[in-house]
């Protein structure tokens, strides 16, 4: 089979739902498969906080075996957006998690899993090698916060940036 146009390539890679061999995992970040608008406040390097308002859509991905999003704040990024892809684990029921915008350029490795209070943390590095950790709490099936830390040169982790998020 050849793919030879975009719309072909965008077919191969969205989904219906998740993997059905997985679905009830899968529905960690499944539940927040859709469009949601957002909040978002970012800690800029000189110091100073930015607010801006944004849209975050996530979506079935791969076979209903990844779920992608891709977040999107004018504002910060121009027109350029970024994207997650988090890929359930299923020799270690943990999540492998990837985020990448390339206009920055920025990109995170990290792992993620249940948080035991209803959300999710992620751990992991940034391009620069550094510590960092993401976490989804008040998560309900019309909204979530999502907060951002990186790890400062005492090793304790700082709030770099903030999203409160409603569905759209």
């Amino acid at each position: 089979m050849t793919v030879s146009s975009r719309d072909s390539m965008l077919e191969l890679l969205s989904a219906d739902g998740p993997d059905p061999d997985h679905a009830e995992a899968m529905m960690l970040y499944g539940r927040l498969v859709g469009t949601w608008n957002i909040s978002n406040r970012y800690r800029y390097p000189d110091g100073q906080w930015r607010t801006a308002a944004g849209e975050w859509r996530f979506g079935w991905a791969l076979g209903g075996r990844v779920v992608q999003d891709v977040l999107f704040c004018p504002e910060f990024h121009g027109r350029y957006p970024g994207t997650t892809i988090r890929m359930y684990d299923i020799t270690t029921g943990l999540w492998q998690i990837t985020w990448i915008s390339p206009k920055l350029p920025s990109y995170f490795s990290q792992i993620g899993r249940p948080d035991g209070a209803g959300g999710m943390i992620q751990e992991g590095t940034d391009s620069e090698g550094s510590r960092s950790r993401w976490t989804f709490t008040d998560v309900t099936a019309t909204s979530f916060r999502w907060q951002g830390f990186s790890a400062a040169s005492d090793g304790e982790f700082e709030l770099f940036q903030e999203m409160h998020a409603t569905r759209g």
